[in-house]
């Protein structure tokens, strides 16, 4: 008896779609490393039960056609040994309710899978939504990143424009410096010539009044001989003065005595004797 492409695939009837996939894909494995033919065979059925089984329209075709030749001999029997009329009807009922029975049982199987592919669907979809909202904070998160280090990039540039423009002063203050030092430099050069100028001629000249001098000597030696004659002479005239003044004082003393004397003896006249007249 051939086997049934439920058989081939190791499966029961009542599989899903998730079980005749797993299963095809474990035959696969296990076909797939023996190269031979009949392995090759296999396989090649084993290809044509899933595609005919992963199919919903064709399954159902399939297992109507499956049921039918079950109930086919069952039929033949029912003839041989059973002629009623009740039984052939039992039988045409069973053969037309299978199909049925097996639509409705797929159908709910479907259902049933159509419900589990909505619940992984919306968990994927929950699951999604929280990698979209994590992703949206992180990219938040990265925004702000990116905002702190354009900031910090911006204050780095800022200082180093700083920094630059303090360079620059400075550069321009040292060459300010340095040409301020030249100048100063220029001048004291200057100056030095000038001082340098002003000491030989102020050596010259007093080459020259040395010169002078030495020409004018003997003027002024006679000229200072005759100031210290006038001042010997100024001092002999101012020496006389004084004795005739300290004898005109002498004298008046004198004769301020006598009178003194006379008026205190009552004579007018003068004696050798008299001690206020004595020198």
């Amino acid at each position: 008896m051939a086997k049934t492409l439920y058989q081939l695939l190791n499966i029961p009837e009542s599989a899903n779609d998730q079980q005749i996939h797993r299963a095809f894909k474990d035959m696969e494995r296990h076909w797939a490393k023996r190269g031979d033919d009949s392995a090759l065979d296999t396989l090649n059925r084993a290809r044509e039960a899933f595609v005919i089984l992963s199919d919903t329209s064709r399954r159902i075709a399939y297992d109507r056609k499956l049921a039918a030749s079950r109930i086919q001999p069952v039929e033949i029997e029912s003839h041989r040994n059973f002629a009623t009329p009740w039984l052939q009807r039992t039988a045409i009922a069973l053969l037309l309710l299978f199909p049925i029975a097996s639509w409705i049982y797929h159908n709910n199987e479907q259902s049933k899978q159509q419900a589990e592919r909505e619940h992984i669907q919306t968990a994927q979809l929950l699951a999604a939504t929280e990698t979209i909202k994590s992703r949206q904070e992180q990219l938040l998160h990265d925004n702000q990143q990116i905002a702190t280090q354009q900031q910090q990039e911006q204050e780095a540039k800022r200082q180093e424009n700083e920094l630059r423009l303090s360079q620059q002063q400075l550069d321009d203050a040292k060459l300010l410096s340095q040409q301020q030092l030249q100048n100063q430099a220029r001048n004291l050069d200057l100056l030095e010539k000038h001082l340098n100028i002003e000491a030989r001629d102020q050596e010259q000249n007093l080459a020259e009044r040395k010169l002078e001098l030495q020409y004018q000597k003997p003027a002024m030696a006679m000229a200072l001989q005759e100031q210290q004659d006038q001042h010997l002479t100024l001092q002999r005239q101012r020496s006389l003065q004084q004795h005739d003044q300290n004898i005109a004082s002498i004298n008046n003393l004198r004769a301020a005595r006598l009178r003194a004397y006379d008026r205190d003896h009552g004579s007018g006249g003068i004696t050798r004797s008299n001690p206020a007249v004595d020198p």
